[in-house]
Protein backbone atom coordinates (compact mmCIF):
# COMPACT_ATOMS: atom_id res chain seq x y z
CA UNK A 1 0.00 0.00 0.00
CA UNK A 2 1.46 3.14 -0.91
CA UNK A 3 1.11 5.98 1.42
CA UNK A 4 2.09 8.88 -0.46
CA UNK A 5 1.67 9.87 -4.87
CA UNK A 6 -0.15 12.53 -6.70
CA UNK A 7 -3.73 13.75 -7.12
CA UNK A 8 -5.74 15.80 -9.18
CA UNK A 9 -8.95 18.24 -8.81
CA UNK A 10 -11.35 19.63 -11.21
CA UNK A 11 -12.45 23.30 -10.02
CA UNK A 12 -14.98 25.08 -11.92
CA UNK A 13 -15.08 28.35 -12.97
CA UNK A 14 -16.92 30.68 -14.95
CA UNK A 15 -18.44 30.96 -18.32
CA UNK A 16 -16.40 32.61 -21.11
CA UNK A 17 -18.39 33.57 -24.84
CA UNK A 18 -16.16 34.69 -27.94
CA UNK A 19 -14.20 31.83 -28.57
CA UNK A 20 -15.42 29.24 -31.33
CA UNK A 21 -15.73 25.57 -30.41
CA UNK A 22 -13.50 24.03 -33.15
CA UNK A 23 -16.24 21.15 -33.11
CA UNK A 24 -19.45 22.96 -33.19
CA UNK A 25 -18.81 26.21 -33.84
CA UNK A 26 -20.20 27.49 -30.90
CA UNK A 27 -18.86 30.60 -28.88
CA UNK A 28 -19.77 29.79 -25.32
CA UNK A 29 -17.85 27.63 -22.51
CA UNK A 30 -17.10 26.31 -19.22
CA UNK A 31 -13.76 27.45 -17.73
CA UNK A 32 -12.17 24.87 -15.24
CA UNK A 33 -8.89 24.47 -13.97
CA UNK A 34 -6.89 21.53 -12.95
CA UNK A 35 -4.56 21.35 -10.43
CA UNK A 36 -2.51 18.21 -9.35
CA UNK A 37 -0.62 17.63 -6.03
CA UNK A 38 1.20 15.58 -4.00
CA UNK A 39 0.13 14.02 -0.93
CA UNK A 40 1.72 12.02 2.17
CA UNK A 41 -1.14 9.72 4.11
CA UNK A 42 -3.45 11.57 1.49
CA UNK A 43 -2.73 14.77 3.00
CA UNK A 44 -2.48 17.24 0.45
CA UNK A 45 1.15 18.34 0.91
CA UNK A 46 2.25 20.80 -1.99
CA UNK A 47 0.54 21.64 -5.35
CA UNK A 48 2.66 20.42 -8.54
CA UNK A 49 0.76 22.00 -11.44
CA UNK A 50 -2.15 24.07 -12.26
CA UNK A 51 -3.55 23.75 -15.85
CA UNK A 52 -6.63 25.72 -17.09
CA UNK A 53 -9.23 24.30 -19.32
CA UNK A 54 -12.38 25.29 -21.39
CA UNK A 55 -15.85 23.21 -22.57
CA UNK A 56 -18.09 24.03 -24.95
CA UNK A 57 -21.54 23.98 -23.42
CA UNK A 58 -23.08 22.60 -26.84
CA UNK A 59 -20.96 19.93 -27.81
CA UNK A 60 -18.82 19.21 -24.33
CA UNK A 61 -15.60 19.40 -26.48
CA UNK A 62 -13.11 20.58 -24.16
CA UNK A 63 -9.40 22.20 -24.65
CA UNK A 64 -7.10 22.00 -21.65
CA UNK A 65 -3.49 23.93 -21.28
CA UNK A 66 -1.51 24.23 -24.77
CA UNK A 67 -4.92 24.64 -26.32
CA UNK A 68 -5.60 27.52 -25.26
CA UNK A 69 -4.12 30.91 -25.93
CA UNK A 70 -1.28 31.98 -23.26
CA UNK A 71 -3.77 35.06 -22.53
CA UNK A 72 -7.03 33.44 -21.95
CA UNK A 73 -4.96 30.73 -20.17
CA UNK A 74 -3.79 33.13 -17.49
CA UNK A 75 -6.68 34.82 -16.96
CA UNK A 76 -8.61 31.67 -16.46
CA UNK A 77 -6.04 30.17 -13.75
CA UNK A 78 -6.27 34.13 -12.00
CA UNK A 79 -10.08 33.55 -11.86
CA UNK A 80 -9.86 29.61 -10.99
CA UNK A 81 -7.02 29.16 -8.91
CA UNK A 82 -7.57 31.11 -5.69
CA UNK A 83 -6.00 31.37 -2.54
CA UNK A 84 -9.11 29.59 -1.16
CA UNK A 85 -8.91 26.92 -3.96
CA UNK A 86 -5.21 26.27 -3.16
CA UNK A 87 -4.07 26.89 0.06
CA UNK A 88 -5.77 23.38 1.17
CA UNK A 89 -3.16 21.68 -0.98
CA UNK A 90 -0.26 22.95 1.06
CA UNK A 91 -1.89 21.70 4.83
CA UNK A 92 0.39 18.97 4.78
CA UNK A 93 3.27 21.62 5.01
CA UNK A 94 1.59 23.76 7.48
CA UNK A 95 0.72 20.53 9.58
CA UNK A 96 4.52 19.60 9.49
CA UNK A 97 6.26 23.11 9.84
CA UNK A 98 3.58 23.57 13.14
CA UNK A 99 5.20 19.92 14.26
CA UNK A 100 8.61 21.11 13.83
CA UNK A 101 7.96 24.24 15.84
CA UNK A 102 6.39 22.02 18.60
CA UNK A 103 8.63 19.96 18.52
CA UNK A 104 11.83 22.53 18.32
CA UNK A 105 9.72 24.63 21.49
CA UNK A 106 9.82 20.80 23.41
CA UNK A 107 13.23 20.69 23.19
CA UNK A 108 14.32 23.71 24.14
CA UNK A 109 12.24 23.76 27.05
CA UNK A 110 13.33 19.96 28.11
CA UNK A 111 17.00 21.33 27.73
CA UNK A 112 16.60 24.20 30.64
CA UNK A 113 14.34 21.76 32.86
CA UNK A 114 17.39 19.96 32.75
CA UNK A 115 20.20 23.09 33.00
CA UNK A 116 17.90 23.79 36.21
CA UNK A 117 18.07 19.96 37.70
CA UNK A 118 22.20 19.88 37.06
CA UNK A 119 22.25 23.34 38.92
CA UNK A 120 20.47 21.91 41.81
CA UNK A 121 20.82 17.84 41.81
CA UNK A 122 18.87 16.05 44.25
CA UNK A 123 18.84 12.27 45.36
CA UNK A 124 16.86 10.15 43.14
CA UNK A 125 17.06 11.90 40.07
CA UNK A 126 17.84 9.80 37.05
CA UNK A 127 20.47 10.30 34.42
CA UNK A 128 21.10 8.75 31.17
CA UNK A 129 24.75 8.08 30.47
CA UNK A 130 27.18 7.18 28.00
CA UNK A 131 28.99 4.98 29.85
CA UNK A 132 31.77 5.27 27.17
CA UNK A 133 32.68 8.77 27.97
CA UNK A 134 32.86 7.99 31.62
CA UNK A 135 34.27 4.66 32.28
CA UNK A 136 37.11 3.37 30.55
CA UNK A 137 36.73 -0.26 28.46
CA UNK A 138 33.09 0.12 28.07
CA UNK A 139 31.94 -1.83 24.99
CA UNK A 140 30.99 0.91 22.41
CA UNK A 141 28.01 -1.52 21.18
CA UNK A 142 26.40 -1.20 24.57
CA UNK A 143 27.15 1.47 25.74
CA UNK A 144 24.26 3.31 27.66
CA UNK A 145 23.05 3.14 31.01
CA UNK A 146 21.32 5.01 33.92
CA UNK A 147 23.45 6.63 37.20
CA UNK A 148 21.02 7.58 39.97
CA UNK A 149 21.55 9.95 42.84
CA UNK A 150 22.41 8.44 45.73
CA UNK A 151 22.85 11.56 48.08
CA UNK A 152 24.17 14.76 47.32
CA UNK A 153 27.04 16.63 49.60
CA UNK A 154 29.51 19.38 50.03
CA UNK A 155 29.62 20.16 46.08
CA UNK A 156 29.10 16.25 45.01
CA UNK A 157 26.58 14.03 44.08
CA UNK A 158 27.03 9.94 44.84
CA UNK A 159 25.37 7.96 41.86
CA UNK A 160 24.70 4.48 41.81
CA UNK A 161 25.29 3.29 38.35
CA UNK A 162 23.57 1.10 35.96
CA UNK A 163 24.54 -2.68 35.84
CA UNK A 164 22.89 -3.26 32.96
CA UNK A 165 24.09 -1.65 29.57
CA UNK A 166 21.97 -1.07 26.16
CA UNK A 167 22.81 -0.26 22.39
CA UNK A 168 19.99 1.94 22.83
CA UNK A 169 19.17 5.24 25.11
CA UNK A 170 15.35 3.21 24.49
CA UNK A 171 16.62 0.18 26.16
CA UNK A 172 17.47 2.60 29.47
CA UNK A 173 13.95 4.38 28.88
CA UNK A 174 11.99 1.38 28.66
CA UNK A 175 13.83 0.54 32.19
CA UNK A 176 12.49 3.11 33.71
CA UNK A 177 8.92 3.14 32.52
CA UNK A 178 8.65 -0.72 33.57
CA UNK A 179 9.92 0.33 37.33
CA UNK A 180 12.93 -1.72 36.83
CA UNK A 181 15.10 1.40 37.83
CA UNK A 182 13.85 1.87 41.28
CA UNK A 183 15.17 -1.08 42.80
CA UNK A 184 18.75 -0.77 44.43
CA UNK A 185 19.19 -4.31 42.81
CA UNK A 186 19.55 -2.32 39.57
CA UNK A 187 22.66 -0.87 40.39
CA UNK A 188 26.21 -1.84 40.85
CA UNK A 189 27.26 -1.91 44.84
CA UNK A 190 30.02 0.73 44.22
CA UNK A 191 29.36 4.67 43.96
CA UNK A 192 30.62 6.89 41.17
CA UNK A 193 31.38 10.47 42.67
CA UNK A 194 31.11 13.09 40.54
CA UNK A 195 31.49 17.16 40.83
CA UNK A 196 28.23 18.91 40.82
CA UNK A 197 30.45 21.59 38.76
CA UNK A 198 31.29 19.54 36.33
CA UNK A 199 28.18 18.02 35.77
CA UNK A 200 27.36 20.77 33.26
CA UNK A 201 30.15 19.85 31.04
CA UNK A 202 29.35 16.18 31.10
CA UNK A 203 26.34 17.19 29.40
CA UNK A 204 27.59 19.44 27.21
CA UNK A 205 29.86 16.52 25.88
CA UNK A 206 26.96 14.03 25.75
CA UNK A 207 28.42 11.86 28.68
CA UNK A 208 25.16 12.79 30.12
CA UNK A 209 22.57 12.56 27.38
CA UNK A 210 19.39 13.19 29.50
CA UNK A 211 17.97 13.38 33.11
CA UNK A 212 14.48 12.73 34.24
CA UNK A 213 12.84 13.43 37.50
CA UNK A 214 10.25 12.29 39.53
Amino acid sequence: MFFWGSKGKTISGHLVEGIQCPSCGKQEFKTFGIIRYFHFYWIPTFVTSRVAGIECTHCKKTLVGKELPNELSNKIKSAVFTKRNTLPMFSGLIIAACMALSVTYSIQQNNKLEDSYIEQPIVNDLYIVDFTKIFEDIDPTYKYGLMRIKQVSLGQAEFQVSKTAFNKTSGVRKDIRNGKTDSDTYYDSDFLYVDISKLKSMKTSKAIRSIERN
